[in-house]
């Protein structure tokens, strides 16, 4: 009894959620690495998938300036950030002709879709084409909204924007 060393029972920390349905809000943080299937079909984290199986999200084909490309990456929107971004561009704070070259951009490169019974997303293949996923998708929380990436273009892209980033948050 007394020669015995004490055992201290293993303590395993928290699970640490990296995105959360608050209401109607959710919040993307972290970063997930999933593999696309042939069919274009990737799992959502779990970490940031909403409970109502019939939940929407528009995604849209998005550019970035290191990128080199049309497009960097897919933009997810949940619908309330959808209608607030819907807002911005109806604001009429650009002209007529940029505001139209503006809708038919954004319009004619997303889709609004739920994930499947699975948990995936099902990109449209044109669209993962256009965001150069063919292999490993990164998504990237980005607060309201959240990211899908080539890993490697992210990186690129990410090591770009560094400095604005750090200048950015020291003045938080």
């Amino acid at each position: 009894m007394g020669d015995e060393p004490n055992q201290i029972a293993p303590v395993s920390a928290p699970a640490v959620p990296h995105g959360k349905l608050s209401g109607e809000e959710l919040t993307f943080t972290w970063r997930h690495t999933h593999k696309l299937d042939a069919q274009k079909r990737v799992s959502f984290p779990a970490e940031w998938r909403p409970a109502d199986p019939n939940f929407t999200f528009t995604l849209l084909l998005w550019g970035h300036p290191s990128a080199g490309r049309k497009f960097a990456f897919i933009k997810g929107l949940p619908p309330e950030r959808f209608k607030q971004l819907l807002s911005r561009v109806d604001s009429g704070t650009t002209g007529a002709e940029a505001a139209n070259a503006m809708r038919r951009r954004l319009f004619n490169n997303s889709v609004t879709l739920k994930l499947d019974p699975a948990g995936r997303l099902c990109l449209p293949p044109q669209m993962a084409a256009d965001a150069n996923l063919s292999k490993d998708v990164l998504f990237a929380g980005a607060g309201g909204e959240f990211e899908i990436w080539d890993p490697e273009l992210y990186e690129k892209c990410m090591a770009a924007e560094e400095a604005m980033a750090s200048n950015a948050i020291t003045n938080i």
